[in-house]
């Protein structure tokens, strides 16, 4: 299965962001796309993720428009952004449960307990998240977007707020992915984190990708 963008275009208060980006990513893949602030990447991911429309091209999943295919899509997608795309008053239990339900995992208890234990955060299981540092909300941003085991992953600077574990811990779960066909891009600045897993780097500049 392939998740693709073609040709997009998005302008924002009739300034142009994107201006044709496109990119394909294939089962087993860690892409890395990096650029200069405000070059475009971050809107990319969300059009690429579905969180956002693009005024031209289009996105695609195995081929086909998503459009027509958005659940499916959705489903198969892990995305993690800027925002934690938490809810701030609940527990991380609660949401990773919340948000498990909602993509259909069949036991979503379990498979949040192991997540977040993956996370070394079963210490403050029972603690609202709006209560957490920075770099404890980016793990459960983290445990959210890997929960459904996600056959495409897409994450915005997924290593702000990580201390060095939470990193280790990272790279090890998209290394697990990667071995299980999901496809990863990472949208970052920090390469060094990466270790040596990249298979193939790109660069966004002025709206598009080479």
């Amino acid at each position: 299965m392939t998740l693709g963008a073609r040709g997009i275009g998005k302008r924002f208060e009739h300034r142009p962001v994107l201006r044709g980006a496109s990119l394909e990513l294939h089962p087993g893949e860690l892409v890395l796309l990096t650029g200069p602030n405000g070059s475009g990447k971050t809107t990319f991911a969300r059009i690429l993720a579905t969180a956002l429309w693009p005024d031209a091209g289009a996105v695609t999943l195995h081929g086909e428009p998503v459009r027509r295919r958005l659940r499916e899509a959705r489903r198969a997608i892990g995305f993690v952004s800027h925002r934690p795309l938490l809810y701030l008053g609940m527990t991380p239990m609660e949401n990773l449960e919340f948000f498990g339900r909602l993509a259909g995992v069949s036991d979503p208890h379990a498979r949040a307990e192991r997540m977040l234990r993956r996370f070394k955060l079963e210490e403050s299981l029972g603690t609202p998240v709006e209560r957490f540092s920075r770099g404890m909300l980016q793990r459960v941003a983290l445990s959210r977007a890997l929960l459904h085991d996600p056959r495409f992953l897409i994450l915005d600077e997924p290593y702000a707020g990580l201390d060095d574990e939470g990193a280790s811990v990272l790279n090890d779960l998209l290394g697990e992915a990667r071995e299980h066909g999901a496809s990863v891009l990472l949208v970052s600045h920090e390469r060094e984190r990466l270790g040596d897993g990249i298979t193939r780097a790109c660069v966004m500049q002025d709206g598009a990708i080479a």
